[in-house]
C-alpha cells in the first residue's frame, strides 16, 4: 500500500483573483467556495497576498476565483505579477483557470505558471444548464485541453468531475477515455456535493459504488497517478475512501479524516494532490 494523504493548508492555500464574485454563477456552487480563499481582487492585492502566505510557510498557490461568461478565470491582468511572484519567492504556482486559447496557454507558460487544473466535463446539459456556458459544448472543453498540452505549462492536471449532473454519471467515463488517450502525468476525481443554499443542494450525491467504480475503471486504463480530490462530500470519505485505499486504485486522496490517515498509516504531504512528483520536494 502507498496511497498518501494530501493536506494542502498553510503549505498550499488558495487564493481567489475575483474576491467573491462569479459571473459564471454555476448551479452547484454559487461562488459559495470562494468565501474560503484567500481575496486578492488586484495584482498588487495578488503580491502582497502571497508574499504574506509565504512568510506563514507557503510552499505553493493555488489561484483560482470566478469564472467569467465564456468560462475564463479572468487572469490575464494578473500574469505579469504572477511572473514577478515566481522569480520572486520560487513557489509552486497552480492555476484554476477554465477555458483558454493559444494565446492564453502560451502567457501562462511565459508567466512561470507550474500547474493548471483543468476540470474536463463531456456532459452538454452540465455545460449549458449547471455551468451555464450556453454557448459552449464539449468540443470547447476537448480543445481546451489539447491546447494546454501543446502550448501551456508543463504540467496540465485533468480534473474529472463526477455526478454534477445531480448526483448522476453520465458521461464520465467517456471523459476518462479520452483523457488517458493522451497520458496526462495525474488524473484528479471530484465528486459532486450538495452545496447547502445553491440550486442543487438538494440533490443526491452519487452512489459510493458508482463511484467506485468508475475509478476503478480508470485505474485499469491509466497507469500513471490517480488523485481524489479535495471536493467530495465527507459522507463520501467514509464509503469511498478506505475501498480506494485497500485496494490501492488511487495514489493520492485529499483531506482524508484523520481516522483514516491513522488506520492506513498514510504519509501525509502538504501540498495539493496535483503537484507532480517533480516538484514534491518542495513539501517534504
Amino acid at each position: 500500500m502507498n496511497v498518501k494523504a494530501f493536506i494542502p493548508g498553510k503549505k498550499f492555500p488558495d487564493i481567489s483573483i475575483t474576491g467573491t464574485s462569479c459571473p459564471l454563477n454555476c448551479a452547484y456552487c454559487e461562488a459559495y467556495y470562494l468565501h474560503g480563499m484567500e481575496p486578492a481582487p488586484t495584482p498588487k492585492k495578488l503580491y502582497d497576498t502571497v508574499r504574506y502566505l509565504v512568510k506563514r510557510g507557503a510552499k505553493g498557490v493555488l489561484i483560482s476565483g470566478g469564472f467569467d461568461l465564456q468560462g475564463k478565470l479572468p487572469i490575464e491582468p494578473f500574469l505579469p505579477t504572477i511572473k514577478d511572484i515566481k522569480r520572486d519567492f520560487d513557489i509552486v504556482i497552480s492555476i484554476h483557470q477554465g477555458l483558454v486559447d493559444k494565446d492564453l496557454a502560451l502567457k501562462l507558460r511565459e508567466a512561470g505558471v507550474d500547474i493548471v487544473d483543468y476540470e474536463m466535463i463531456l456532459d452538454p446539459y452540465v455545460i449549458k444548464n449547471i455551468k451555464n456556458l450556453k454557448s459552449k459544448d464539449p468540443e470547447d472543453y476537448i480543445k481546451s485541453f489539447e491546447i494546454l498540452e501543446e502550448f501551456g505549462p508543463y504540467f496540465i492536471a485533468p480534473h474529472i468531475p463526477l455526478g454534477f449532473n445531480y448526483g448522476r454519471i453520465l458521461h464520465e467515463y467517456k471523459v476518462i477515455d479520452i483523457l488517458t488517450d493522451f497520458d496526462p502525468y495525474i488524473l484528479v476525481f471530484l465528486i459532486f456535493i450538495p452545496t447547502k443554499g445553491t440550486r442543487m443542494s438538494g440533490s443526491p450525491i452519487p452512489d459510493p459504488k458508482d463511484v467506485i467504480k468508475i475509478i476503478s475503471y480508470a485505474r485499469r486504463k491509466f497507469k500513471k497517478t490517480l488523485a481524489l480530490g479535495c471536493m467530495r462530500p465527507w459522507k463520501i470519505k467514509y464509503l469511498v475512501d478506505p475501498y480506494l485505499i485497500e485496494k490501492s486504485i488511487v495514489d493520492r486522496i485529499t483531506n482524508p479524516p484523520k481516522s483514516i490517515i491513522k488506520k492506513y498509516n498514510l504519509k501525509v504531504i502538504e501540498a495539493c494532490c496535483s503537484v507532480p512528483k517533480e516538484l514534491l520536494h518542495k513539501f517534504i
